[in-house]
């Protein structure tokens, strides 16, 4: 409570509490010292009027011969319990008769006597034998009942104070909570507004001042909401007008050219291998001229709604209208998921050639791989080629690729690789404890590589570090698409990722305070088991590790909102911050990103590659303005040239990352050979490469 402060209503109970408790406390005291000075003087009264009577009692027996009897008068009257003493001394100051007692043990606490103690004074009175003075009687009031009955007095004050006490703390409390209960409402909403989420507070107080503060907060949110509702529809529209074929509603060439040379400027022949699929409407044509272009429009819809259907049955395939009879397909696949592809299509169009009797054929098409460094139109001319003289149209269509497939390894030699990968994690380090995961996890520097490249400012500081994985087997570097799709096929894609993670937190050891970001995939976040497996390991290895980053993919959020946001809010309660990537990718980006607390976007590769056109770089701008507006940071990746490393300057974006900047580099360049596996670091800037001392792998 200290760390995290101590709420208004916690502070002004507590004050009115200690202020209630002080002054019933100051109540009680006065009240048992004013019931102490009442019996002060009620035995000085007692005692008093003892004497009186009891002097003239014994007054006619003052000669020698009758003291006797007075002494027996006394006694009677000192028996009777009421006295502390009784004395009488002649006129010459001499003692004829006394009597005293002893103090009784009483049941009164000794603290409660020595705090509020009974002083019962000696009152005395003359005794005369006629018209001689005989002597003095003096006469003192015994305190034990008294102190009973004060005791008894002050448990009975003590205790309808203390429900006073009580019963003014409940509807002080209940008074305080009805006042301040607005402001809880306060504090919820700038809670959400902290974490993206901008809602207006329904409840008004009558309290003036919170009055005034719930009408300027709900003000505030309003001015937002609409802000962020007039931008984010304006940069719908641009990226509709940009990006989107108006007839069908599926990307368009331009936005088929950004993702063709966004993946052509990060892939490299060692790396993922891509396929481009171009698929034409032959009977077009003769629609238009016979039936008219309404009856045209419709064939291109019905045609584009029964291909992407079946394509996005298979994730990470996008289709797009290239030209008015003509669609392409651009995705990273597997030979396996090409033929899947294949097969599919096949069967799709074959069926509608026959449902539908159309002149010259209902579609047709064809697919290649994307030879590396190969440009846009050589791809598609080749693509034409090959549709004009060997186009897939039906069952007995047999696939070939143009460029050779790089992966060598058949399904059962890829079952043994993945084996070899997982194998380990399950056998070792899946139920291993804490203290020996480090020394379990050494095994895997055989398996993996960690790679790292630096997302920095424009102070050129480093927000924080993005961490890769690379993949070897027996001294060869496998594909990285390769590995996760047939992990995925063969049906051990989450013991991989388990694998994966347990190699990276166990890198991360060496590097102090610099904020590393890890990739959590689509199949990792939507597995409960590994997401609970992910968020213990973290809580078990916290204190070794740096600040972290989960870097998830939009794909992801859209693909499933409810699961992802649990996944989020888990994290940010451990204070993981979150990066979204691939940003902007999807018309709905903007919908989602308000209601989620994130703090990160990285924009899709394809703006950040058609950054040199006016609007693209217009649309950025205004997207940039979305994300500052709710407190996120935009960041731009694949910069590969000054020129687009100024441009996103100059918008204001707020990080900057790509081997324009600085490259890809292994951890294990980083840590000197000369040092044991304890060493650790802060990363610097200086610790990667600048692009003039990089060399392209």
């Amino acid at each position: 409570m200290v760390n995290k402060g101590m709420s208004l209503k916690l502070q002004v109970f507590l004050l009115i509490s200690c202020l209630t408790v002080f002054s019933f406390s100051f109540g009680l005291y006065n009240n048992i010292s004013t019931m102490r000075d009442y019996l002060n003087e009620q035995l000085a009264s007692h005692a008093q009027g003892a004497a009186h009577s009891l002097g003239l009692s014994i007054s006619p027996y003052m000669n020698e011969q009758n003291l006797v009897v007075a002494e027996t008068m006394t006694n009677v009257i000192f028996d009777s319990g009421y006295y502390q003493l009784i004395q009488f001394t002649d006129i010459d100051e001499v003692v004829q008769f006394k009597r005293t007692i002893d103090f009784p043990t009483l049941s009164v606490p000794n603290w409660f006597m020595a705090s509020f103690p009974l002083q019962p004074p000696i009152m005395t009175s003359e005794v005369s034998d006629g018209w001689r003075l005989a002597g003095q009687l003096s006469v003192q009031s015994h305190v034990g009942i008294s102190y009973n009955n004060l005791w008894h007095h002050a448990v009975t004050s003590l205790t309808t104070t203390f429900i006073l006490l009580i019963i003014t703390l409940l509807i002080a409390y209940f008074i305080l909570k009805a006042v301040l209960r607005p402001l809880k409402t306060i504090e919820q909403q700038a809670n959400s507004a902290s974490k993206k989420r901008f809602i207006t507070n329904p409840i008004i107080p009558f309290t003036t001042e919170l009055k005034a503060v719930v009408d300027a907060m709900n003000q505030m949110i309003a001015n937002i909401q609409r802000a962020f509702k007039e931008q984010t529809q304006l940069a719908e529209n641009l990226a509709k007008h940009a990006y989107i074929d108006s007839l069908t509603e599926l990307p368009n060439r331009r936005a088929l050219l950004k993702n063709f040379e966004s993946i052509q400027s990060t892939n490299t022949p060692q790396k993922n291998q891509f396929y481009l699929g171009l698929i034409a409407l032959p009977s077009l044509k003769s629609i238009n001229d016979k039936q008219g272009y309404a009856a045209g429009d419709a064939y291109i819809k019905l045609g584009a709604n029964i291909i992407s259907k079946q394509l996005n049955q298979i994730t990470e395939i996008q289709l797009y209208r290239v030209s008015g009879s003509e669609f392409a397909f651009l995705s990273p696949l597997t030979e396996d998921a090409v033929k899947l592809v294949h097969k599919q299509l096949i069967d799709i169009l074959v069926a509608n050639k026959t449902e539908h009797d159309v002149e010259d054929g209902f579609a047709k098409y064809t697919v290649t791989c994307i030879g590396a460094n190969e440009s846009f139109s050589d791809t598609l001319k080749r693509l034409d080629s090959q549709l004009t003289t060997n186009p897939y149209c039906d069952k007995h269509a047999e696939l070939i690729l143009s460029q050779a497939d790089n992966s060598h390894h058949t399904r059962e030699e890829w079952a043994h690789i993945l084996t070899h990968f997982t194998e380990y994690f399950i056998n070792e380090l899946k139920h291993c404890n804490q203290d020996n995961f480090e020394l379990k996890c050494i095994p895997l520097d055989d398996f993996f590589d960690l790679l790292l490249q630096p997302v920095v400012d424009n102070q050129q500081s480093i927000m924080y570090v993005e961490s890769f994985v690379g993949f070897k087997f027996n001294g060869e570097s496998l594909p990285t698409l390769d590995v996760f799709s047939m992990a995925d096929k063969l049906g051990v894609l989450l013991e991989l990722e388990q694998a994966i993670t347990c190699f990276i937190f166990y890198k991360l050891t060496h590097i102090k305070k610099t904020p590393i970001a890890i990739n959590i995939s689509n199949q990792a976040i939507q597995s409960s088991a590994f997401t609970h497996w992910l968020f213990n390991l973290y809580q078990l290895q916290q204190k070794k590790l740096p600040p972290l980053l989960y870097e998830i993919k939009e794909s992801g959020v859209i693909l499933s909102s409810a699961v992802t946001t649990s996944f989020i809010n888990k994290a940010k309660e451990l204070k993981i911050d979150i990066v979204i990537e691939n940003f902007g990718s999807n018309l709905n980006s903007f919908h989602y990103i308000r209601n989620l607390n994130v703090d990160f976007t990285k924009l899709d590769p394809c703006f950040v590659h058609d950054i040199d056109q006016a609007d693209t770089r217009f649309f950025v701008q205004t997207v940039t303005q979305i994300c500052h507006g709710i407190g996120l940071k935009v960041i731009a990746a694949q910069l590969e040239t000054p020129a687009m490393i100024g441009i996103f300057s100059n918008i204001h974006v707020d990080g900057l990352q790509g081997n324009g900047l600085y490259a890809v580099q292994n951890l294990t360049t980083l840590i000197p050979v000369t040092l044991d596996s304890s060493w650790s670091c802060t990363l610097q800037l200086s610790d990667f490469c600048p692009p003039s001392n990089h060399e392209a792998e």
